[in-house]
This record gives structure tokens, C-alpha cells and sequence, in this order.
């Protein structure tokens, strides 16, 4: 029997993050590691290097792998060296994301397309490639990143392709993770609310209106750290939710309750 220390520990524990050179993919790869995980930081920029370097730096168990979840080829190679250096993958976390500003009446076919590739399409590939590892060994753990946006129409800002992708992305999980509920891969999201990242900072200087808003509507009236969202990312992966699969978990200081 699990002691609730043993439940929450990632000791022994081989995780893949995508989109981990910065913001919140750092910050779980940072907790993960923290929980004793060794953490793959996958990522298409070069950076992420650098970001691997510096949790191994600070002690974590890390390593770097470059990943275009755009491509099939791509994140099944990455999926298929992952396992053959580290014997399995116990925990995936699809964090690769892009976001943008069009209004619909304008919104171009190619930026739809662009986002779906990366947003829906590469989690989706992210899912499928290191699920069949999980299935193979018997059990893993898989959390996707959904949104705010995914739930509910955010205010002021305008990309229906990246609200449309985040909803997906959500339902996916539900679906995959009732599907493979019985063979012991537990598949799951979460749904960061306005998180306070390097690109949110910039928005609060480019346009302080935008950014008052935010907060006004934000019930705890404030941004959430990366460190909450990867915490409760980090919770999923654990054994701490052995009972919970196929479900969206916000973490959104209230704002897709208001």
C-alpha cells in the first residue's frame, strides 16, 4: 500500500515533455524533476538545450531531444529512442503549443491550418506515439494541455482555431482516456487559465488594457504561475491520480467557473 509520499514520488520514473524550452513546458520539466523523474525536454527550438542544461545544473536528471510534433515521422522517432535508451516512458506530457490573433471574418486558411498541426494534430501524434509505448509496457501516464479558451470564449483576445484546437485536445483525452482506461494508460488534461509567462508579460506592456481585463475577470484576480500549472500536471503523472483518467482538471484560479 501507497504511502501519500510514495504516491506523489516520480522516483524511477522516465518522463517526455514537448514544447519544454520555456514558460510552462519548463516549468514541468522543472517539477518533474523535482518529484525525482528524469525528464526528456523536447522541443523544435534550439534552446532547449540550454533549458536542459540548466535543471541538470540544479541537480535534476535531464536531457535535451529535438521534436517537430508537426510530423509523424518526427515524434514517433523521438517516442521509439526515448525507449530504446531508457527502456520505457512512464509519463507524456504534450505541452507544444502555439497561439495567435485573427478575427474569424478574416482568418486565413493557412493560420487554421498552422494551428491545427500543432495544437490538435501534435498532441494527437504526441498521444498515439508514446501511448503504444505505454501499452507495450503494461501502464504510463499521458496529460495533454488544454486552455481556458478550450471551455470557455476568453475576452478580448480573438484566435477561434486555437480555442477550437484547446476543446479538441480536452475531448481527446476523455476519449482516449476511456479507451485505454482497462489496459492501464491513464490519459488526461489540464487547462491553464491565464499563466504568467514571458508572453503574457510582454502583452501587459504592449497593451495594459488587455491585461486588466484579464485580472478583472480572473477570480482570484491575479495570473497563475507556471509552477501551479506544472504542479498540477505533475499530480496527474503521479500515482497520487491512479483513479483518474480521461478527465479535464483546470487550473485557472476560478475563471472558467465565473
Amino acid at each position: 500500500m501507497q504511502t501519500a509520499n510514495t504516491a506523489f514520488s516520480l522516483e524511477g520514473k522516465v518522463a517526455v515533455v514537448t514544447g519544454a524550452s520555456r514558460g510552462i513546458g519548463e516549468a514541468i520539466s522543472r517539477q518533474l524533476g523535482q518529484m525525482g523523474a528524469h525528464v526528456v525536454l523536447a522541443d523544435l527550438l534550439d534552446e532547449v538545450e540550454e533549458t536542459a542544461k540548466a535543471l541538470s545544473a540544479d541537480g535534476l536528471s535531464t536531457e535535451a531531444e529535438r521534436v517537430d510534433v508537426t510530423s509523424t515521422a518526427s515524434v514517433d522517432e523521438l517516442a521509439q529512442r526515448i525507449a530504446d535508451k531508457h527502456g520505457r516512458v512512464d509519463i507524456a506530457v504534450a505541452n507544444a503549443g502555439i497561439s495567435y490573433e485573427a478575427d474569424t471574418a478574416t482568418h486565413s486558411d493557412e493560420e487554421w491550418s498552422r494551428v491545427m498541426a500543432v495544437n490538435l494534430d501534435g498532441v494527437f501524434r504526441t498521444v498515439r506515439a508514446f501511448g503504444n509505448k505505454m501499452l507495450s509496457q503494461g501502464g504510463g501516464s499521458i496529460v495533454a494541455i488544454s486552455s481556458i479558451a478550450g471551455v470557455k470564449a476568453v475576452r478580448p483576445e480573438l484566435h477561434a482555431g486555437y480555442d477550437v484546437a484547446k476543446a479538441g485536445v480536452a475531448h481527446l483525452c476523455k476519449v482516449v482516456g476511456v479507451e485505454w482506461a482497462k489496459r492501464n494508460v491513464r490519459v488526461n488534461a489540464v487547462g491553464p487559465g491565464y499563466t504568467n509567462t514571458p508572453m503574457l508579460q510582454q502583452v501587459g506592456i504592449e497593451r495594459p488594457e488587455v491585461m486588466e481585463r484579464w485580472i478583472d475577470d480572473i477570480p482570484m484576480g491575479r495570473l497563475l504561475e507556471p509552477s501551479e500549472i506544472a504542479t498540477t500536471v505533475a499530480f496527474l503523472a503521479s500515482d497520487a491520480a491512479s483513479g483518474i483518467t480521461a478527465q479535464l482538471l483546470m487550473a485557472d484560479a476560478g475563471y472558467s467557473s465565473a
